[in-house]
């Protein structure tokens, strides 16, 4: 498991901030583990560069690291070209405790801590400096490595072993018990380097997300054109409906015409037979009706007489087929003492059920 780094001092008490009953330090804590150990996934390491320091060895020395987790490079010329300092102190001036503890969660562990070290350690609260790692023993505990140093004695090394960092503020960086690699003990000038991280963390985020976003546009693209040209095919079509409307309303004006005037000419022709019209009004007159007078014109035909109802001999000639255009020019009268209405009625011969003459 990485080493975590302990507080810049000792305190004897916390101060917690809660929303809803959720402690919000330990929420930050745990999700910026999380967000830490995901930029080590090789897919994302390169969002969260490992910046170059120049490592103070305890004897005077330099090397190159790249990183609390890495191991040091001796390369001088290439640790001098380094942008950042970092101290390494040597095991004199360090106390190192080892604690064995149940598996707890983040906040509860940390209380723990807290509650350890106030015994055991000799410095001043505020001289006191801290750092540890855990390393998991088996299902149920966990072995803690504590590492403890004093703020002043650090300042007294740096000033008779590093006397040219007295300007600056490096790092201080620490051996760790388990394995290779360095803690850090923080309130030194690791801040400068954690801004530069996070300052390239979101430069890399904006790339990825412009990468994104010209890969979205790409895929997005041929399904955009495509439907941009079917709606302007679609509103294409809608113009050229509108306007072809009145041509193909005349048109079909002209066919109709066209027809009517085909029939009109078969008809002209080929005459109707008389015999065949005058069975027709026969058959259509009830037996209460008698005529006195018929007249026929084409297919214009107009009869007069007398009938016991002159409206409902008009509604039997309109549903007699081959009869159209039932009407009466005239209305109809029946004079004083007359047992029968006389009428004028005049209807058009349909010539479909009308075999012409041949």
């Amino acid at each position: 498991m990485p080493a975590s780094p302990g507080s810049a001092s000792l305190p004897t008490s916390q101060n917690k901030a809660r929303l809803f009953g959720l402690d919000l330090g330990s929420l930050w804590r745990d999700l910026l583990t999380a967000w830490r150990g995901m930029m080590e996934w090789p897919v994302l390491a390169w969002l969260w560069p490992k910046l170059p320091v120049r490592l103070w060895l305890p004897t005077g020395g330099q090397v190159l690291s790249r990183g609390l987790h890495t191991p040091p490079i001796e390369d001088e010329q290439r640790a001098r070209s380094a942008r950042f300092e970092a101290v390494l102190l040597p095991e004199n001036l360090l106390l190192r405790r080892t604690l064995n503890l149940p598996r707890l969660q983040s906040q509860e562990l940390m209380a723990a801590l807290h509650l350890e070290l106030q015994t055991l350690n000799p410095f001043a609260p505020n001289d006191g400096l801290w750092a540890h790692e855990i390393a998991p023993q088996d299902s149920s505990t966990l072995r803690v490595d504590i590492v403890l140093a004093s703020r002043n004695l650090i300042a007294q090394h740096m000033a008779a072993v590093h006397p040219q960092l007295t300007s600056q503020t490096p790092e201080v960086w620490v051996t760790r018990a388990n394995g290779p690699g360095f803690l850090m003990l923080p309130g030194f000038g690791e801040a400068r380097r954690q801004r530069q991280s996070v300052a390239w963390l979101w430069a890399g985020a904006l790339l990825v997300l412009l990468a994104l976003a010209l890969m979205t546009a790409m895929a997005v693209t041929p399904s955009a054109q495509l439907y941009l040209r079917a709606l302007q095919a679609n509103k294409a079509m809608t113009a050229l409906q509108q306007k072809a409307g009145p041509v193909l309303a005349q048109r079909e004006s002209l066919v109709r015409t066209i027809d009517q005037l085909t029939s009109l000419a078969e008809l002209v022709g080929k005459p109707i037979p008389p015999l065949q019209t005058l069975k027709l009004i026969t058959e259509a007159l009830p037996d209460d009706t008698s005529l006195l007078g018929l007249q026929i014109q084409g297919l214009k035909v107009s009869i007069s007489g007398q009938t016991a109802n002159a409206s409902a001999l008009m509604k039997q000639l309109g549903s007699t087929p081959g009869l159209r255009d039932v009407k009466a020019p005239t209305p109809a009268t029946k004079p004083l003492g007359a047992p029968r209405e006389s009428f004028t009625i005049e209807f058009t011969l349909d010539p479909v059920h009308l075999r012409p003459a041949s």
